[in-house]
């Protein structure tokens, strides 16, 4: 494929497209598809296990539906990342990409740069398409997250949701492109109706935390006050 890389181009916006995001692995980056071999390219530490998540309002009652692939990790993410906020991609360093053009993710190396700087850079494929996919090995990715978590992909999601929960009441999104934090927004009232539960969870831990730091505020208070003399 035709190389399309400006380092001049990526220097002027700071690399702002690797800083919203890890790039999309497309199916055909892989020599095999197969289980073992996938899970000894997860163990890389680059690469995590992703989803895109559509709802669906099944008459009356919300549900969604995950469909996996696999995207170079984010920063601070786990090799099984089904729900999160999308953060900087963990291969971005100083200099630029970890990879030289020929070993990046094909959403990447598909990504034309622009002079116009951040947001105008363009895929040159139906990246969705290629992702697309993937559609054949859910069966393999599905089993390949039971292995490495212990968990079904329903148990991780509920996990992950609420996690996610947690981070949006705890405002723990500052280092986020603020699109993620849009579409975050817009989809979580969805994710609510879908797991109440993971909701109630979150909330109940950032009561916690809250009191915990109400009491920790009103100690260090108290503290402050006994070193006063008393003019009594």
């Amino acid at each position: 494929m035709e190389k399309l890389e400006n380092k001049e181009f990526c220097q002027k916006c700071g690399g702002y497209c690797c800083k919203k995001s890890g790039c999309d692995y497309f199916t055909t980056d892989f020599v095999s598809l197969k289980s073992d071999y996938l899970e000894e390219v997860l163990k890389s530490g680059r690469i995590s296990i992703v989803a895109i998540i559509k709802f669906n309002n099944d008459h009356g009652k919300m549900t969604l539906r995950p469909f996996l692939y696999l995207r170079a990790r984010n920063t601070g993410r786990g090799v099984v990342d089904l729900l999160s906020y999308k953060k900087a991609c963990a291969s971005l360093e100083e200099d630029g990409c970890y990879y030289d053009f020929e070993h990046r993710p094909s959403g990447g190396k598909h990504l034309v740069p622009s002079s116009l700087g951040k947001n105008h850079c363009h895929p040159d494929v139906d990246l969705l398409k290629e992702i697309m996919n993937w559609r054949n090995y859910q069966n393999i990715l599905r089993g390949l997250v039971q292995k490495i978590t212990g968990m079904d992909v329903e148990t991780k999601l509920k996990e992950d949701a609420e996690n996610l929960f947690y981070d949006y009441l705890t405002d723990n999104n500052k280092d986020v492109a603020i699109e993620e934090r849009k579409d975050i927004l817009g989809m979580l009232p969805l994710l609510k109706e879908v797991y109440p539960e993971c909701y109630d969870k979150a909330l109940e831990r950032y009561n916690q935390k809250k009191d915990q730091e109400d009491l920790e505020a009103q100690e260090k208070i108290e503290k402050i006050l006994s070193r006063i003399p008393s003019n009594r």
